[in-house]
């Protein structure tokens, strides 16, 4: 295929729109500081050129030096798990059968329910 590739004319000004962007300026002021090194572009053109730009994949070991790569983050799987204390069951006034009664003796506290029989 004969002649070069497009190639944008905001490539060679990715490390000083990488650099607005990281100190958190506006995409408005970006246009404005490639306008005072006398590059005319609009604001959607710089946001889809960083977008496009940082999207970017390399092949295996071919990603230029000055690029710095993408921060990963791990997959929910390989993430360290945070240590849960081990739970323990309450103790129970039943024994081991739930449906039998507890037995009738010292601990058994009086109960604050009092039956109430009709007059007759």
């Amino acid at each position: 295929m004969p002649g070069k590739s497009f190639q944008s004319k905001l490539e060679p000004h990715f490390d000083l729109i990488l650099e607005a962007r990281r100190k958190r300026q506006m995409w408005e002021a970006i246009v404005k500081l490639l306008a005072s090194h006398g590059i005319t572009t609009t604001r959607p053109a710089v946001y889809s050129f960083m977008k496009r730009r940082l999207k970017r994949r390399y092949p295996l070991g071919m990603a230029p030096a000055d690029v710095m790569p993408a921060t990963v983050t791990p997959h929910r799987s390989e993430r360290p798990r945070p240590e849960m204390p081990q739970l323990t069951e309450p103790q129970s006034d039943f024994g081991t059968d739930p449906l039998t009664l507890p037995p009738k003796g010292k601990n058994k506290s009086k109960s604050s329910w009092t039956i109430i029989k009709p007059n007759t």
